[in-house]
């Protein structure tokens, strides 16, 4: 009978398959394979993923011992779309990744789920992985949001890591997915205080996860809120934008409206996730740390 430690060694040498290449799959895949690992990225024309049969020939194929799901439905332009496109964003959030998670099981492949902390909404708290949703499914939410809640609820029982990320950012400013880029587009703006996730300690988070050897990977649906502490509002970021306007950048000057004066089809989540138990794992720069290290990047300067 092999021992745990050398099933553990064995396991780990095995390759990861990242399912999206999006965003968040293809800076995951730049930055694990930078860590040597052995990974592969495919989007479903190169390997349609949906379907349970190719899914399981490839895992049994290609000795693979880790699966990382980063495609879902977010909508374009935003999750608006996720209301007049239902079950488009039901199949691609809950119903796909619940057979992809339960496939895993069966399979024994390890199963990185990344989802959404969108499923809460308010100041009362700092949300930890143990709060129960207020902007989910039974709530005045998006239906994007009960999507996410419904895949937590479904799969509750499945052996996986979930992680809940919060209006990404990262270092390529011109990224339409960027929530950066996203602010400096908007004409019209809201000030509200969110957690946010700066992918590359998402991408660090998840190989600390992967390469830990006291990671259980046989605990069910084991939640992580992967965002960064001490969040900032979003005028303080725009603030911070405009402090490194030193290489032609337009100066943003935004509209800042009231909420109910914008025409959306669904609510917001506005709040800030507790991320205590993922920064057990990996260290996370503050809001305030990893926007000066973009102006830094950009500029060589930054205003304090």
């Amino acid at each position: 009978m092999i021992s745990e430690t050398l099933s553990k060694t064995i396991l780990k040498h095995k390759t990861i398959l990242i399912l999206g290449n999006g965003y968040i799959g293809f800076e995951l895949f730049k930055h694990l394979t930078v860590e040597k690992h052995d990974v592969t990225i495919v989007d479903r024309k190169s390997l349609d993923y949906h379907d349970s049969h190719t899914l399981w020939k490839y895992i049994i194929n290609n000795d693979i011992g880790t699966i990382i799901n980063t495609f879902g439905f977010t909508g374009t332009p935003n999750i608006d779309e996720a209301e007049s496109r239902k079950e488009d964003c039901w199949n691609l959030n809950v119903v796909v990744p619940q057979k992809v998670a339960s496939l895993c099981e069966r399979a024994e492949v390890r199963y990185i789920h990344i989802s959404s902390g969108c499923i809460y909404s308010g100041y009362e708290y700092n949300f930890s992985e143990n709060y129960t949703p207020n902007f989910g499914l039974f709530d005045d939410s998006s239906f994007y949001s009960k999507s996410k809640h419904a895949f937590e609820t479904l799969t509750r029982d499945l052996k996986m890591k979930l992680l809940r990320i919060r209006m990404p950012v990262s270092d390529d400013i011109e990224s339409p997915r960027n929530y950066l880029k996203k602010i400096m587009d908007y004409p019209n703006l809201i000030d509200f205080k969110n957690s946010k996730t700066y992918i590359p300690d998402l991408c660090g988070f998840v190989n600390a996860l992967i390469i830990n050897p006291e990671t259980n990977w046989n605990a069910k649906q084991d939640i992580y809120n992967v965002v960064n502490p001490d969040p900032l509002t979003t005028k303080e970021v725009i603030q911070k934008l405009n402090d490194m306007n030193l290489g032609g950048w337009k100066k943003l000057n935004p509209n800042w409206v009231d909420v109910k004066s914008l025409k959306m089809a669904a609510p917001r989540s506005n709040c800030i996730l507790d991320n205590h138990k993922a920064s057990g794992l990996h260290p996370f720069l503050t809001e305030t740390q990893f926007m000066n290290g973009i102006c830094n990047k950009i500029n060589g300067v930054c205003a304090s």
